[in-house]
């Protein structure tokens, strides 16, 4: 099916062990390991909002934890380069109530590649951030209910503005995430569509005939997408074929995110709200490979699930945003 894609394509936008995994039998130990050594492909850089503390940073294969973005209470959010070499980031402009500031720089030596005052072609929130594209030269901003989705080159200049789809608005819960070849993969209603460079057009991946679901991400590759649905994360292929469940517990999970290498996922779990607009949820890694893994909070996990637990502490790591693996 061919959806047709109302666009305004120009506007003015002036573990000593770090973790281990976690049997049904397996109780963790003080550091987060109980001696089973972590997966030889296990690789990458975990990245997660919490709190007051800022950006946080763990490295999957030494376990240690760092700050990666210091809190700033101007920030609206943030991404990194599927390489690892560039940030993104959005804030508040002090004195401007219109625009919010985008800021691509190195992340080795925080020198800035580029720099650009963002203005919402409607006048909407600006409250918003970015996404780049998987080749580093396209910004995606995810829809509000004014705006839809915008796409920027990284110097600010517009591509284009998808506002409506079979002129059907966007609304603040959908999302936009990059595909392999400058696509858009994108929810509308009930519907995960993509669209491909010029985004004149989008076809349909899969009809969401569910009461609750969202919060999708695709692998790298592109060949697969991790998906909530009610309270718990599935697994389909980038056709919408195949659709799998792939986390159990007796709460709920909220969002999943593959590893570089798409046979992990980083999932957050026992979700709970924290007031009208905020959320809390603990990080847990589990294999990609299609089977259900439970990860409740209380009941004993299955074999292969690992507790995100830093080097040093003893607890699990809590994330309130958002969550990456780079």
């Amino acid at each position: 099916m061919i959806y047709d894609i109302r666009s305004l394509a120009k506007f003015a936008c002036a573990v000593v062990l770090l973790l281990s995994s976690c049997g049904k039998d397996d109780t963790p130990g003080p550091d987060g390991g109980n001696g089973t050594p972590l997966p030889a492909d296990l690789e990458g850089t975990l990245l997660y909002d919490w709190v007051d503390e800022g950006v946080l940073a763990v490295n999957v294969k030494t376990g240690q934890k760092s700050v990666f973005i210091n809190d700033d209470v101007r920030g609206n959010g943030f991404d990194v380069s599927r390489d690892g070499k560039l940030r993104l980031t959005s804030g508040d402009i002090q004195g401007n109530y219109d625009a919010s500031l985008y800021t691509l720089s190195n992340t080795i030596d925080g020198s800035i590649v580029s720099q650009f005052t963002f203005y919402p072609p409607n006048g909407g929130s600006k409250y918003n951030y970015g996404k780049l594209s998987p080749d580093n030269t396209l910004i995606a901003i995810p829809p509000t209910f004014d705006e839809g989705i915008i796409v920027l080159d990284i110097e600010g200049k517009p591509v284009v503005h998808i506002e409506a789809i079979n002129n059907e608005p966007f609304d603040q819960n959908d999302a936009v995430e990059w595909l392999l070849g400058n696509t858009l993969l994108f929810t509308h209603g009930k519907h995960i569509l993509k669209a491909s460079p010029p985004y004149t057009q989008a076809t349909l991946v899969k009809e969401m005939n569910y009461e609750s679901w969202g919060a999708i991400h695709p692998s790298q590759d592109g060949q697969r997408l991790a998906v909530r649905i009610d309270k718990h994360i599935y697994v389909m292929d980038i056709d919408g074929d195949n659709l799998t469940q792939v986390t159990e517990s007796n709460f709920q999970e909220n969002m999943a995110v593959f590893s570089q290498n798409g046979k992990y996922l980083l999932v957050g779990t026992d979700y709970r709200r924290t007031g009208p607009f905020g959320a809390i949820w603990e990080l847990k890694i589990i294999p990609a490979d299609g089977k259900v893994y439970n990860v409740d909070p209380l009941a004993p996990n299955s074999e292969g699930v690992i507790p995100v637990i830093p080097v040093g502490e003893d607890k699990h790591e809590a994330g309130d945003g958002i969550m990456l693996w780079r």
